[in-house]
């Protein structure tokens, strides 16, 4: 059975999300490990990080982060074994219903370049101009509440 838990970075649980993490973004895409984690993921944050669950094994998560410009998705990770069923789509839908429930009319996303049209399917829109993050190119994406499909 597949379930969804929201947990904070002081959560034993974050260690899951760590390794996930570590495993997708530096070893296998070659992020930047320095940047890997960063303030909102620090214990003071508000951030909020889900966690997809299959038999009581993680296998996907997000973090859904609070920050100056409004709330942002991102870090979503899939493992590479568990990828192609559906479970990026599952992952981002809760953390932008989270968002949405927290009172949100906008959610952003820096997204990978190759992922910009998984997002699009949202109702994201690219906002800006390409962005390096973690030695990686994304483009800045927003959610309008009103276009989330």
């Amino acid at each position: 059975m597949m379930n969804i838990k929201y947990i904070s970075s002081g959560d034993e649980d974050f260690s899951l999300v760590k390794s996930i993490r570590t495993e997708v973004f530096t070893m296998e895409q070659g992020a930047d490990a320095k940047g890997e984690f960063d303030k909102y993921d620090l214990p003071e944050s508000d951030s909020l990080y889900a966690l997809l669950f299959e038999d009581n094994e993680a296998l996907a998560t997000a973090r859904l982060a609070l920050t100056d410009k409004g709330y942002k998705i991102g870090r979503i990770a899939v493992k590479k074994s568990q990828r192609g069923k559906g479970l990026g789509e599952k992952i981002v839908r809760a953390v932008c219903d989270k968002a949405f429930e927290k009172g949100a009319d906008t959610v952003l996303v820096d997204a990978q370049n190759y992922a910009v049209p998984f997002y699009e399917k949202f109702g994201f829109e690219v906002i800006g101009d390409e962005i390096f993050d973690r030695g990686l190119p994304h483009m800045p994406m927003s959610l309008d509440k009103n276009n989330y499909k």
